[in-house]
Parts: structure tokens; C-alpha cells; sequence
């Protein structure tokens, strides 16, 4: 799509941000309130994202994984459909399946919790010479080529593979540095049956979890976190100060012989905040012995407090990580385009401080410098930006790091004697702009500092001891608590911001989350009634109940069975808790935000009845128009309920050979496959007798019989009769005459009458070759003496059979 022909901002939904900016710029706070809201929101983009747009499966070849041995090949058209993947369980339908999600994830619910021993299980037994691979070749839009992720392995290790994705135009990527990982978690494009339990069984907290994560509320559950740490940690202080304060006064009334004692105990204990200046006063009041200014520098000494060797550890571990990564972008693609991207902005700016001047001040080439440079320059220099974003990602994180232990020194007002040096090391630390210098010595020097001030402090405390031993001793203990409950009243106003900042956000998720959530509850309330036929089950509503940090969040799903409210899995059968979980899974993983514009689904029919299975057929071919949708099953119901409905779908047949020999091959329906085997069979030299008496005609009866049983789908479904009265008749052994009834009259009674009505139709002759087709399930066989023939024939009637003209 062209710049011109993207939609205007107005024409499309706000995001969240938008949502969440509009909202904060009209709501009835005070100034400060909303600073601090700005600060915490940030700009809500630090949810991470891919610049690689929508794309569709084309191929997957799966060598030596599972099921499969020597290399097995899935060709798909990489564009919105259903395709239908069937074969008999054990053919290696799930091995491609699980191929697929691995590829892309590096797991599978399958192998996940399993043993050593049994999870070495995953290589193919058959062909176990070479190593594992598993290649998608896929489509991806925008791209003029098609890009290929591979996967592979080089020991028995299922968790230790290797992924790249090759793309056309760019160079080779690691899949982790594609940006489809928090994706793949959000939007989950694979359901294997494993997951279809999980969705209905797993922990009420992984269900809400699993629904939250697609309403983009992110931002902010990441500003209520971030607001509620500070609000923690000042409610932590003042707590603090609360419970130290009854050990702090039992303290003083055990010195209420000492006037200082008492004048202490009603600052400490003044209404609505302590006397400060009171304490200020009895603490830097304090008598000598001798020199004054001595006692002066103990005080300050035994108050020092150095940096925290913790705190600093973790900031200087956190530098050097982010230091290498930036080391280990440097040379790369990336690198180099952030430094492109750089000059040309250089460039660009002297161009706009003199836009008369048309030549290079580099080379001094004249007339180059001119709007259509400028406008190129723009351009590139956005492109190389969206290239450079993990190397400008990489040096971000570095700055950020730097800066954190650079807001770690702090220099107190009055710095002891003996700790100016290593004080004055620590501060330095605030001018390296080197980052292997700032880690080595912001450890060394706070390490330093920090053991030269507990060796201090130490020594200072023993010196007041002596000098006023009751008194001194409480002083200090006095002198710290009126430091920590002067920060306390300093921070009452920002404790209220805090708080009122916090109700504010908890509101706005709330109603934003309902908002949303609603979108979504219709959705899989649609889906659920496709899926719900014949069942007398409403799904109501789905909800979340609790928030993404709270400890009780559940995913609540509200139904009712004959109108009366009940809880869902308790009155479902485990057909109807199936349907429930795609009613849950379609809506997250088809959600517009999903760069993946296909869904993998393993084996979602089993325990579902005919009439559901036909609810599935509907809900796939309308996922269909706008999803390529891979449904792999071994049950021939969901087949037959698309052919029955006339809903289009492609179909492809695994077949299993020796040695995990793994063919997949387009099948064009069932009735054309039974006629090309039985041209082939006719077309055989010397075809012996045997083949042509009973083989033969047994072929022919099956194409015509497949024939019959879609036209009696068609015909049931469009009379809208019960799916467990057709699917009766399709086990029932004397099938071919029901069948045949069911297709001309819709009434399997009517079995007798087939015969005359193929007369009728389609002439004597049609009949009698009708009769030698089942004639070849008897002893003598059907006697046919021009084998090509009989089977054009019986092809002819076969393709006027199926045709719904030719049968309502």
C-alpha cells in the first residue's frame, strides 16, 4: 500500500496509548498527579514488536523428526483458505504438525515436563544418521521472494536447537532477534489437542493470562507496577518509622531523669508530625566533655552511611552486560546502520542550517546538496533507523545502565576527615564516560567507601559511648529516627499523589479491560454457537475477574443449560468443553494484531458429535476468508462435513511407508481418487481375471458410493435433518442402497425405489451398471468385458450423481 493509500489516523480504532492519553489529559486531577501519571505511562511502546509483517505458510519439510525419517514435504498456497491434512493415526500427520510449532517456538506442548529418557523419543528412530531439521518456507508480506525459517539440531537434546530465518534483502537473522517471540506467547497461531486441554483445564490464572495478554493493557499494568513500587517503598519508610518509634520512646522514659529525655518524647510525640526543630535542637545540642567540634565530626561520622555494595553490584553486572552487547553488535549490520543513520542526520541538519549552500562541505562537490537529496537523505535515514534498532536498543540500554550507577553517588552534606579520598573516588565515578573504566572503578570504589564508612561509624559510636554513655547512645539512636520521619513528612504529599495516581490507572484498566474484553466475548460467543449445534448449552459471557498482578485472577465463563445458570465444565460433555476451548483459542490467535496470518490446528475433533463437526466446518471456512487455516485430522467427519456443505477446502493425504517413509500428496476428492485407481487397474497388461470381476467393479462401487454419500450430506444438511441419523446409516454394513436413497429422496426407507428412479435419470443401462458394480462383492463376480469403458461410464453417472441439480 502506497503512503497515499494508508488509512487516516481517524479511520482506524485508537490504540491503548491514545486511549490512555486522551484519558488522562481530561480527567479532574491535580498537576502534579498527572506528571507523575506521564512519567509512569511513558509513551506505551515498550511492548516488544517486529517489523516483519503478516505472513502465511507456503511449504514445510520435516526430515528425520518424530514420525518422520528421510525428507517429507507440505506444500501449501500462502493465502487465506482451509486446508485439510488427513491420513490414518500413525501416517505422521501430528509430526508435521508439531514440525510447524517447533519451528517457530523452539518447543512443544508435547515434550514439555518430559524426562531425559523419554524425551530423546522426538528424533526419528528409522533415520537417526543425520540430525533433525525442520525447514518452513514462508510468505511474508511486502517481501518480493519468500523467506525460509529453519530449525535445526546437533545432539539428542530437544531444547537445544538453533533457528535462523533467511529473508530476501536481508541478512541471515536468529529467529530470537526477529521479534515474533512475544507474539507467538500472545497470539498463539498453534492448538494441538495437548492445548485444547490446557484451554479448559489448565490453572485459572493461565487462562486469564492466556486471554489478557491480547487486550494490549500493558502499559498500564506496567505504570500500576511502577507506581506502586515507589508508593511501596515510601509506605515501607513510613511504616518503619511507625514501629520504631513505641521502642524509641520506652527508651527515653527510661531517661526521664534527664530533661533532655523529656523534651524529646514530646517532639517525638507532637500531633500531626514530630518537632522537628525541637530534635534538631537536642541532637546538635549535645554537650562536650572537651571540644565541641570534635563531637560535631562524631556525630557526622557516626551518621555517614556509603553506598550500598549491593545495589551497586547489580548496576555494574548490568553495565557489563549491556557493554558486550553493544561489543557484539559492533561490525554488524545493525551497527553500521545506526552510524549511516547518524552521519546522514549530520548531514542533514548542516543542509537545513544552510539551505542556500548546495555543496558537500566534505568533498566540496557543488550542487549535490539540494530538497531531493534532503528528501532522499529523510527516507534513508528512516529506514536505516528501523535497521539500526537493535543496535540503538544495545547502546540505550548502556547509557541507561551508566546513568544508573551514576544516580548511585550521592555526596552528603558534610563528608567525615577520614573518608574525603575514597568519598572523592566514589564521586569521580560521575565524569567516566568510558564503560569498562565506570564498572571497574564504581566497584572498587564503592567497596572501598563502604568498608572505609562501617570502619568509621564504628569507631565514632564507641567514642560518643564514652563521652556521654546513657545519653549519647540514645542520641544517636534519636538522631536517626528524626532523619527517616523527616523523609516520611517530606513524602506525605507524594504519598497521596501516589495513591491517587494508582486508583486512577486501576480504574482506567478496569473499564478499558471490559471494553475490550466485550469484542472479544462476542467473538467467541459466535463461534460457540456455530459450534454449540444441537447442544442445549449457552455460553453467556466471558469475563476476567481480578487484574494481571493479582495473586486470584480467573477467566469466568458464564453459561447456562436450558436457561438455568450453571458453571461451565461441570454440565459439558467433553465434546461441548472441546468446542468451548476453539471458542476460546479462535478469537486470540485470529486477532487483527497478529502478524500471523495463519492458524495450525492438531486433531479438533475428536469427542465432537456429527452436528458439532458440521458447527466446525462452518467456523473454519469463515475463518478461511481471511486466515489460511491447517487443520490436520484422521476423522473422515470433518472431510465429509465440508464436502456436504459445499464449502471449499483443499485436501491433502499422508501417507506412511517403511522406515518412516512420509508422503503427502494433494487429494482431489474421494470419488475421482477410487476412479484413477481403477483406470489404473483397468490399464494393467494381462490384467488377470480375478481383477476384472471383482477388483474392479469393488472400485467403481466405491467412487460411486463416495459419490452418493456427498450428495446425501448435501441434501441432509440443506433439509437441515439430524447429523447423527446420516452418520448411522454411513457405519451401517448394507450402506450403498440407504445412500443411494438418502441422495435421490433424502429418506433411506426409500431404498427399494432406487433402482427404478437411476432409470428414471439416467436410463436402463445405468442400472445395470449400478448392479455390476455390487456384483463384484459376490462369489461370481461382474462380468465386464471392456474394463476402460465401464469405468468412463460409471464415472459419468458418478459426477451426475454428486451434483445438487441433479439430486434435490
Amino acid at each position: 500500500m502506497s503512503h497515499k493509500e494508508q488509512p487516516h489516523p481517524t479511520d482506524r480504532p485508537a490504540t491503548v496509548a491514545e486511549l490512555v492519553q486522551t484519558r488522562l489529559a481530561d480527567a479532574p486531577l491535580p498537576e502534579p498527579v498527572k506528571v507523575l501519571l506521564k512519567e509512569a505511562l511513558g509513551d506505551g511502546t515498550t511492548r516488544e514488536t517486529s517489523s516483519v509483517r503478516r505472513i502465511y505458510l507456503e511449504s514445510v519439510a520435516v526430515t528425520r523428526f518424530r514420525g518422520i525419517g528421510p525428507r517429507a514435504w507440505l506444500k501449501l498456497s500462502p493465502r487465506p483458505g482451509v486446508n485439510l491434512i488427513v491420513g490414518r493415526n500413525g501416517s505422521g500427520k501430528s509430526s508435521i504438525a508439531e514440525a510447524i510449532e517447533t519451528a517457530f517456538t523452539g518447543t512443544n506442548p508435547r515434550w514439555e515436563g518430559r524426562n531425559a529418557v523419554r524425551g530423546g523419543n522426538w528424533r526419528n528412530l528409522h533415520d537417526s544418521e543425520g540430525r533433525p531439521e525442520i525447514e518452513v518456507k514462508v510468505a511474508i508480506g511486502g517481501d518480493g521472494g519468500r523467506s525460509t525459517l529453519t530449525r535445526t539440531w546437533t545432539n539428542d537434546e530437544f531444547a537445544v536447537s538453533q533457528s535462523e530465518l533467511r529473508r530476501p534483502g536481508h541478512s541471515r537473522t536468529p529467529l530470537d532477534d526477529v521479534g515474533w517471540k512475544q507474539a507467538l506467547t500472545d497470539y498463539r497461531p498453534f492448538l494441538s489437542y495437548v492445548d485444547l486441554d490446557r484451554m479448559i483445564s489448565g490453572k485459572p490464572s493461565e487462562m486469564y493470562d492466556a486471554i489478557a495478554t491480547i487486550l494490549g493493557l500493558e502499559q498500564l499494568s506496567d505504570a500500576y507496577l511502577s507506581i506502586g513500587r515507589e508508593a511501596k517503598v515510601l509506605s515501607d519508610a513510613k511504616k518503619a518509622v511507625e514501629d520504631a518509634l513505641p521502642g524509641l520512646k520506652e527508651a527515653l522514659y527510661q531517661l526521664e531523669d534527664d530533661d533532655r529525655a523529656v523534651q524529646a518524647l514530646l517532639a517525638v510525640d507532637t500531633a500531626g508530625a514530630p518537632d522537628f526543630e525541637a530534635l534538631d535542637s537536642l541532637i546538635t545540642g549535645l554537650p562536650a566533655e572537651s571540644d565541641e567540634g570534635l563531637i560535631a565530626g562524631l556525630r557526622a561520622e557516626a551518621a555517614v552511611q556509603g553506598p550500598d555494595t549491593a545495589q551497586v553490584g547489580a548496576a555494574v553486572d548490568r553495565l557489563r552486560m549491556a557493554f558486550a552487547d553493544v561489543e557484539d553488535l559492533r561490525g554488524t549490520g545493525a551497527d553500521d546502520a545506526l552510524r549511516r543513520a547518524d552521519l546522514l542526520e549530520r548531514a542533514l541538519a548542516h543542509h537545513d542550517r544552510h539551505p542556500d549552500t548546495g555543496s558537500c562541505p566534505v568533498c566540496g562537490t557543488g550542487e549535490v546538496l539540494d530538497a531531493a537529496w534532503a528528501a532522499d537523505a529523510t527516507a534513508q535515514i528512516a529506514a536505516l533507523r528501523e535497521e539500526a534498532a537493535a543496535a540503538r536498543t544495545a547502546r540505550e540500554a548502556l547509557r541507561s545502565a551508566m546513568l544508573a550507577i551514576q544516580d548511585l553517588v550521592h555526596t552528603p552534606s558534610r563528608i567525615p576527615e577520614p573518608l574525603k579520598d575514597p568519598w572523592k573516588a566514589w564521586t569521580a565515578c560521575r565524569t567516566i564516560s568510558d564503560p569498562t573504566e565506570l564498572a571497574q572503578r564504581a566497584a572498587q570504589a564503592a567497596t572501598v567507601l563502604a568498608d572505609a564508612c562501617d570502619a568509621v561509624q564504628v569507631r565514632a559510636l564507641r567514642e560518643l559511648e564514652k563521652r556521654d554513655e546513657r545519653w549519647r547512645a540514645l542520641v544517636v539512636h534519636l538522631a536517626g529516627w528524626a532523619e527517616r520521619a523527616r523523609g516520611v513528612e517530606a513524602n506525605r504529599q507524594r504519598r497521596r499523589d501516589l495513591t491517587k495516581a494508582q486508583n486512577w490507572v486501576k480504574t482506567l484498566a478496569g473499564e478499558l479491560r471490559e471494553q475490550r474484553m466485550e469484542d472479544f466475548a462476542d467473538q467467541s460467543q459466535r463461534v460457540w454457537e456455530r459450534l454449540r449445534q444441537e447442544s442445549n448449552v449457552d455460553l453467556k459471557a466471558v469475563t476476567l475477574k481480578g487484574s494481571e498482578r493479582a495473586t486470584v485472577r480467573k477467566l469466568v465463563m458464564d453459561v447456562s443449560i436450558d436457561g438455568k445458570d450453571a458453571p461451565a465444565l461441570s454440565v459439558m460433555s467433553q465434546g461441548e468443553q472441546q468446542a468451548l476451548a476453539l471458542s476460546l483459542f479462535l478469537p486470540r490467535a485470529t486477532t487483527a494484531d497478529s502478524p500471523f496470518g495463519f492458524v495450525v490446528i492438531d486433531d479438533p475433533v475428536q469427542s465432537m458429535d456429527p452436528a458439532k463437526v458440521n458447527g466446525l466446518a462452518q467456523v473454519l471456512h469463515e475463518l478461511g476468508q481471511h486466515r489460511q487455516v491447517v487443520v490436520f485430522t484422521h476423522d473422515t467427519r470433518l472431510q465429509r462435513a465440508f464436502t456436504s456443505q459445499e464449502l471449499p477446502v483443499t485436501v491433502f493425504e499422508v501417507e506412511r511407508g517403511e522406515a518412516s517413509r512420509v508422503r503427502v500428496r494433494p487429494v482431489t476428492d474421494p470419488v475421482r481418487q477410487a476412479l484413477d485407481d481403477a483406470r489404473a487397474l483397468a490399464s494393467t497388461p494381462d490384467l488377470p481375471a480375478a481383477a476384472r470381476t471383482h477388483v474392479l467393479p469393488s472400485l467403481c462401487r466405491i467412487a460411486l458410493e463416495n459419490a452418493f454419500l456427498e450428495a446425501a450430506w448435501v441434501r441432509h444438511h440443506r433439509g437441515g435433518g439430524q447429523g447423527e441419523l446420516l452418520q448411522a446409516i454411513v457405519t451401517d454394513a448394507d450402506r450403498f442402497a440407504k445412500l443411494a436413497a438418502l441422495a435421490l429422496f433424502g429418506d433411506a426407507a426409500r431404498s427399494a425405489d432406487v433402482y427404478p428412479e437411476l432409470r428414471n435419470r439416467h436410463g436402463r443401462h445405468a442400472t445395470d451398471l449400478v448392479r455390476q458394480c455390487q456384483d463384484g462383492a459376490h462369489p461370481a463376480g461382474a462380468q465386464i468385458t471392456d474394463p476402460h469403458r465401464f469405468v468412463d461410464e460409471i464415472k459419468s453417472i458418478a459426477e451426475k450423481v454428486r451434483k445438487p441439480e441433479e439430486t434435490v
